[in-house]
């Protein structure tokens, strides 16, 4: 069976403007969402600790927010195509109940929800992974897991494949996927 880890903020549902309200709330200064042209973008801003706690207060409100519209479809295609779906998320360990309930609320398919600081430790048997991060899919190029994320302004300028919705990732995973010799799920 095929493996795939499906991230979930910037790639099930729209967090970066709910992420930037709240980190306004410290600092009002923060740049939008649109110009965050790097991963680091938070670190003149806010601290560590700062960041982490809006992320957790967020993720523990998971239940308010609606995914995107393609993300249902997107999700079934995949196990209808025969996957098996672990929905990887960085997320701390008390968020895992309102997540698993955000996913079965919104009928989002899934097999396993992985949570850690280091979603490189499932990408053993992987075929692909989705993800927005670029440091994730820096790690999956580097295991030799087939990567793929959405364009995001903080990814845009490396050479992963980022496409602009999760139905042309599903088209691209359709060809990776069933390419001899790509992923380790193949």
């Amino acid at each position: 069976m095929k493996k795939i880890a499906v991230d979930i903020d910037n790639t099930l549902w729209d967090f970066s403007p709910v992420f930037w309200e709240k980190l306004r709330e410290i600092n009002p200064a923060i740049v939008p969402p649109a110009i965050w042209n790097k991963w680091e973008f938070w670190e003149t801003y806010v601290t560590k600790k700062q960041l982490y706690t809006a992320i957790k207060e967020i993720h523990l409100q998971q239940d308010c927010y609606l995914p995107f519209d393609g993300a249902r479809t997107f999700l079934a295609s995949l196990r209808e195509k025969g996957f098996y779906i672990i929905i990887a998320s960085h997320r701390a360990p008390e968020t895992r109940a309102v997540t698993a309930k955000w996913l079965e609320k919104h009928d989002l398919a899934y097999d396993e929800l992985h949570l850690s600081n280091d979603k490189s430790i499932i990408f053993k048997d992987l075929c692909a992974v989705v993800d927005d991060s670029p440091i994730v899919l820096d790690r999956a190029r580097a295991a030799g897991v087939i990567r793929v994320g959405l364009r995001r302004p903080w990814n845009k300028g490396t050479d992963h494949p980022l496409f602009e919705s999760l139905e042309e990732i599903l088209a691209y995973l359709d060809h990776a996927c069933e390419t001899p010799g790509t992923g380790h799920g193949s």
